[in-house]
């Protein structure tokens, strides 16, 4: 049939662009020339600057990290004996492995389903395990824990029992960690250590930030440092407008 040797050959092409991706997503990665760009990460880059979806973009990143490792992943992907999603069921467990562990992993698991290879390499639940689901008016969170955790949390419920039930004490505990990054009105700090950024200057910058990496084009709110724009070296001081606000891979990017 005509439209099935169309679609085989069009599938060959699809295992042949997914290796060429590979290959150029490995070049960007090794010189991180993302960062050049304003993306503070490869997964912020396969994100923002070419489209993906979180779950794919993750799929990517998993099988380039291990493929620098075990380069043979990448033609097996381009065989169709492994796929990204399988490659990235796996990925949690193989990355704590040796590297003839892992090769030896993923022998036993080439065409393999997702849901064989989640059975495979099945480990027993961490203490706390935290799963949320999103919905149109509401937000869903599975907790999971020991039950030495339980019995820990069992007990300030207890202690707090005066003031409300479980509800209220999360809702509470997440309130009084917010207030630590409310005080944002500014003091000049009594240390003279040009290292030493106070509380309230962290909140300030933070605030005029609006929590986010200050490198252009960078739009990255997680693992935020405060950087000092002229190094303490170089006499630079912890003064607001010496300072800055920049994501991990942007601070280490210009150390």
């Amino acid at each position: 049939m005509k439209i099935h040797t169309e679609l085989l050959k069009l599938r060959t092409k699809e295992k042949q662009i997914t290796s060429e991706i590979l290959e150029k997503l490995q070049l960007m990665e090794n010189k991180r020339r993302y960062l050049v760009l304003g993306y503070s990460s490869l997964f912020d880059y396969l994100v923002r600057g070419l489209g993906y979806s979180g779950s794919t973009a993750y799929e990517r990143q998993s099988c380039l990290r291990l493929s620098r490792e075990i380069p043979e992943i990448k033609e097996k992907i381009q065989a169709g004996t492994l796929t990204y999603s399988t490659v990235t069921a796996a990925y949690k467990t193989l990355k704590k492995k040796s590297t003839t562990e892992k090769k030896v992993i993923l022998q036993r698991l080439e065409n393999k389903s997702v849901r064989e290879v989640k059975r495979l390499l099945a480990e027993p639940a961490k203490p706390i395990k935290i799963k949320k689901t999103h919905y149109q008016n509401k937000v869903i969170l599975r907790l999971e824990m020991s039950h030495d955790q339980n019995e820990k949390l069992e007990r300030l419920k207890a202690l707090k029992s005066h003031s409300g039930d479980l509800e209220k004490l999360f809702a509470e505990l997440i309130e009084k960690e917010l207030r630590k990054y409310e005080v944002t009105d500014f003091k000049q700090s009594k240390s003279t250590n040009p290292r030493v950024v106070s509380r309230r200057l962290k909140n300030h910058l933070l605030d005029k930030a609006g929590g986010r990496c200050q490198y252009p084009g960078c739009e990255e709110t997680h693992y935020l440092q405060i950087d000092h724009i002229l190094p303490v070296r170089m006499g630079g001081k912890a003064k607001p407008e010496n300072l800055q606000v920049l994501c991990g891979a942007h601070n280490r990017m210009k150390s």
